[in-house]
């Protein structure tokens, strides 16, 4: 079932009204789990004001966030289902540092099976050899779960996190428990942790006793350089699976009958555990439990570029967003609290139906027709330079990101031909013209999908002689610009993404 067929029974819903669809209160007759569908309810009956919703997707068009989708559980029920273009119900996405909440529950489960004695035990205990420096044996499951081992690290600007040979290289700076630091590698090390104390990898760990309970199947999820899967990033899940996790933890760990996470660790994962310093600025106002950030009232699974699963206790709501890596994005105390209390928890009005209200209906379902099937937008006249450069290939001067040729072809006013060759690859890709992406697919791995990906690519002409392309590789929460701006028979490629900004010149191949 698709959110397009669904749309017309929410309309159908709303202006019945509250009496003859939904039992009263938003409250099921009996515990309700979903498999591979949810329930499907309008806002107002689930005590939501839709007008409030559709004005927050006019607030988001008309502004620089880049989402990929955004959903809303209430009471159980799938009352806002939202996906931009290109992406949809079944693209499956990095969630980033969101994993590291998925970590933490196995964690739980590990506790519950007896697996792991208690949070207290040594990482000595499963790995002496990373216990080299007198102070590294001091090092408990409680500090990886809490970010408070002392290791000198700073995130994404050192060793890979995922090879646990770099955990020696890395000094202690701090007593264990002493500070708050957020390191990756910890994450890590409590997977391999994991591996070895359940005598199984991780990814099985989790298929037996936590995605397969949950009806979690079309996921992937990468290795490390060490052979463990990776520990706090690179598990990709679709949104309605992700609120299949949050929804878990809204239950106090029970789905359908079977208690897949305890309780208490539930209450334990999700309670304050650090009080954040006022250096983590971009946390600014959230505490940290056990790889869950705190926020005044619940708490939620964070991912860079804003990959988020919000769980709402007193409001019985859970909150899915996945989204282009946008700084704002991913700053919670600048930008993420004020878009959340505006647009989404002050739309929370009543545990009660609110009265039907049918024009807020038609709006907020054109308003997600227009966000999934965006139509053509109007193309300004080629400049004189696109027949000037259409076909001509130019050789790029030696870099390090291995891009060593680019051309472009136009031969249509809808899309254009971009060409270019990367390592020993040369690789092909159709881009859209007009305000559309153009998917393409390849039979190699980019880094999302080890067996080949699906890209979507729009262009356009900022100036005369600049032509950008947006390159979308499905499912990275990232996307690359390619700027190409032409003078005479030179060209400057200029390429931006998260963490990398380069310019590459080329000549005119003659």
């Amino acid at each position: 079932m698709n959110t397009i067929t669904l749309r017309p029974v929410l309309f159908l819903l709303m202006c019945l009204g509250t009496g003859l669809t939904v039992p009263p209160h938003g409250q099921a007759q009996a515990p309700y789990y979903p498999d591979s569908t949810w329930r499907v309810s309008t806002p107002e009956e689930q005590g939501v004001d839709s007008k409030h919703i559709a004005a927050m997707f006019r607030t988001i068009r008309s502004s620089a966030l880049d989402l990929h989708s955004l959903l809303l559980i209430r009471h159980g029920y799938l009352i806002t289902e939202a996906y931009w273009a290109p992406y949809h119900r079944n693209t499956v996405h990095n969630i980033k540092s969101a994993a590291k909440s998925i970590l933490s529950a196995l964690v739980g489960i590990a506790l519950d099976k007896h697996i792991v004695n208690n949070v207290n035990q040594k990482v000595a205990e499963f790995f002496p050899e990373y216990a080299r420096q007198r102070s590294q044996r001091d090092i408990s499951l409680y500090h990886l779960l809490t970010m408070t081992a002392g290791l000198d690290w700073m995130e994404d600007s050192g060793p890979s996190p995922y090879d646990l040979k770099n955990w020696n290289k890395i000094p202690m700076r701090d007593k264990p428990g002493e500070r708050f630091e957020y390191n990756t590698m910890l994450v890590h090390m409590m997977s391999a942790v994991l591996t070895k104390a359940a005598g199984e990898d991780t990814k099985t760990f989790a298929d037996s006793t936590l995605f397969g309970p949950l009806g979690i199947t079309s996921y992937r999820w990468k290795r490390g350089y060490d052979g463990y899967y990776r520990g706090g990033s690179d598990i990709f899940l679709t949104p309605l699976d992700m609120a299949k996790f949050g929804y878990l933890f809204l239950n106090n760990g029970s789905w359908n009958q079977e208690q897949v996470v305890s309780q208490g660790w539930v209450q334990a994962s999700t309670s304050m555990k650090v009080i954040l310093p006022g250096s983590v600025y971009y946390a600014a106002g959230l505490g940290y439990g056990y790889w869950w950030w705190i926020q005044e009232r619940g708490y939620r699974a964070w991912g860079a570029g804003g990959q988020y699963i919000i769980v709402r206790p007193d409001l019985n709501l859970v909150v899915v967003i996945t989204a282009n890596g946008n700084d704002n994005v991913n700053r919670y105390g600048e930008f993420m609290k004020s878009f959340l209390e505006e647009n989404i928890y002050s739309a929370v009005q009543s545990d009660a139906p609110l009265p039907a209200n049918p024009q807020a209906a038609r709006e907020l379902d054109s308003t997600l027709l227009a966000i999934e099937h965006p139509g053509a937008s109007p193309v300004r006249p080629m400049p004189a330079m696109a027949a000037a450069v259409s076909h001509g290939r130019y050789i790029l001067e030696p870099n390090t990101k291995r891009f060593k040729s680019t051309s472009l072809s136009f031969d249509s006013i809808a899309t254009c031909s971009w060409t270019y060759r990367w390592g020993d690859r040369t690789i092909t890709m159709q881009v859209g013209l007009r305000g559309n992406y153009v998917m393409n697919r390849t039979d190699f791995s980019m880094g999302v999908n080890p067996d080949g990906e699906e890209v979507a690519c729009k262009g356009h002409w900022k100036k005369d002689d600049t032509f950008v392309i947006e390159h979308h590789i499905m499912g990275d929460p990232s996307k690359q610009l390619f700027e190409l701006r032409f003078f005479g028979d030179s060209l400057a490629l200029h390429i931006t993404t998260i963490g990398l900004e380069t310019i590459i010149k080329g000549k005119i191949d003659k």
